[in-house]
């Protein structure tokens, strides 16, 4: 039988990865990069350590103890490619390990820079300098987006970087 170890991503509930990390470090190999960062509340400000990705932390095991690994209460899942968990390769995981040696340098997006409802102004192109709102997200790059001149609603896909917030 083969009992190759491969590295996971597993999905957990944000603000839980250093719990869940902390479980089920006791019979997996768990990596949970972390970076310093300064939080600021209303009456003081903290260098606090945070995961680098939120809701995401990676575990060492084989495939076969995927059920006994989803049965801690924070993970709800291992992130997966068609219907097979997502094998994350070793020169990955280094890869970030050596990354976090200059985290100064380290920025992480959040995924998109506009919401449904929000409202642009397109920046450049044929409809530059009119405004609208954001009706769909397609993908990380293209986005619909109504312009409502004259009364009359009409939908544009455009990509996001022609896209700005507008002047108030």
């Amino acid at each position: 039988m083969d009992m190759e170890l491969n590295w996971y991503a597993l999905r957990v509930r944000p603000r839980h990865e250093k719990a869940a990390a902390a479980r089920l470090s006791e019979k997996y190999e768990i990596y949970l990069p972390l970076i310093r960062e300064y939080r600021k509340w209303s009456d003081r400000t903290k260098l606090v350590e945070v995961p680098l990705f939120s809701g995401y932390m990676f575990i060492r095991t084989h495939v076969k103890m995927k059920y006994f690994v989803l049965e801690d209460q924070a993970v709800s899942a291992f992130v997966q490619f068609g219907n097979k968990p997502a094998v994350i390769r070793e020169r990955e995981i280094e890869a970030v390990k050596i990354m976090l040696m200059e985290p100064g340098t380290l920025k992480v997006e959040e995924g998109y820079r506009f919401t449904k409802g929000e409202r642009v102004r397109v920046a450049r192109g044929a409809f530059a300098g009119i405004e609208g709102r954001v009706l769909d997200i397609k993908n990380k790059k293209r986005l619909f987006v109504a312009i409502e001149p004259l009364g009359k609603l009409i939908s544009i896909e455009i990509d996001e970087n022609a896209l700005e917030k507008p002047r108030k």
